[in-house]
């Protein structure tokens, strides 16, 4: 074996070693504001909506903490519900999701003039009444009923900017353990490559 395949040798193994002692400073780093407290966090604010608002879901508060941080995190309805072991729950992630004033975008576009059903709503009609009025199935009109509620008392409440708060919180330790991890390994590397070169 050349000189120069052994250094090339050491340098790969003292890299692969180096590389674990990164990722365990990330780790530990990352405990300081880790999921734990994450999910703590959102428990909290979680229980404070249920109490308020009475929430009713066969959901634990648990969950709601985990559906609160994978809608964050981009995740549908039915990804939440199979991080959740079940992915028969899409749909109740999706009701209790509303209840939390968590709302995507396909949530606020109904299927009729919404001015139209707020118009008929302060009137007094029943669920019915709207659902022959609008040309829509009852169960519609109940769900977006609901919906605009929620939408309605998210914009009154500090929930949500709460929810975006610790999730913020968790972005910012999340792009410090990875900028840790990257410039660890880069620090070992250039040095480890210099040592070689000389």
């Amino acid at each position: 074996m050349s000189d120069r395949t052994e250094q090339l040798k050491e340098l790969f193994l003292k890299i692969s070693s180096n590389t674990k002692v990164v990722e365990k400073q990330a780790t530990l780093h990352g405990d300081l504001k880790g999921s734990e407290e994450i999910e703590r966090k959102l428990l909290v604010v979680v229980s404070d909506m249920s109490k308020r608002y009475n929430i009713q879901t066969k959901l634990t508060p648990e969950q709601l903490a985990t559906v609160v941080r994978l809608f964050y995190k981009g995740l549908s309805d039915t990804e939440i519900a199979e991080e959740l072991e079940d992915r028969a729950l899409n749909k109740t992630v999706s009701r209790a999701r509303i209840k939390l004033h968590l709302f995507r975008e396909s949530d606020l576009k109904p299927p009729f003039e919404k001015q139209e059903f707020v118009k008929l709503n302060d009137a007094g009609l029943s669920v019915k009444e709207m659902s022959e009025r609008l040309g829509v199935a009852p169960s519609t009109i109940s769900e977006y009923k609901n919906i605009f509620e929620c939408q309605e008392a998210a914009e009154k409440d500090g929930f949500t900017k709460r929810f975006e708060e610790i999730i913020s919180d968790q972005d910012v330790s999340e792009r410090m353990v990875t900028h840790i991890s990257k410039d660890g390994l880069q620090d070992t590397m250039d040095t480890d490559y210099e040592t070689a070169e000389a």
